[in-house]
């Protein structure tokens, strides 16, 4: 899978997703028209701007130091998931 592929289908499934949640249902047909006409922009504007090396590299261990600032909202959101849980009265 190449980068073109990954961008493409990225691009399809936040606007697909995007759409959805703003305007409600479009209907398959015209969401995917929708998507895919995004998508292929993605890949055109990817292909333009991209060049043979990477764009940046990161360590291993930075994707998960970029995830700790959001570990107290997820604590929270657990803690209220069990108190409005069925049954826990």
């Amino acid at each position: 899978m190449s980068v073109d592929d990954v961008a493409f289908w990225a691009v399809v499934a936040a606007v697909t997703v995007a759409w959805e949640l703003r305007r409600g249902s479009l209907g398959l047909g015209r969401s995917l028209a929708v998507a895919l006409v995004a998508g292929s922009a993605a890949v055109l504007l990817s292909r333009w701007l991209g060049g043979d090396g990477a764009l940046f590299t990161l360590p291993l261990w930075a994707a998960p130091a970029l995830l700790l600032p959001g570990l107290p909202y997820a604590a929270v959101e657990m803690r209220g998931r069990k108190r409005t849980a069925p049954g826990a009265d």
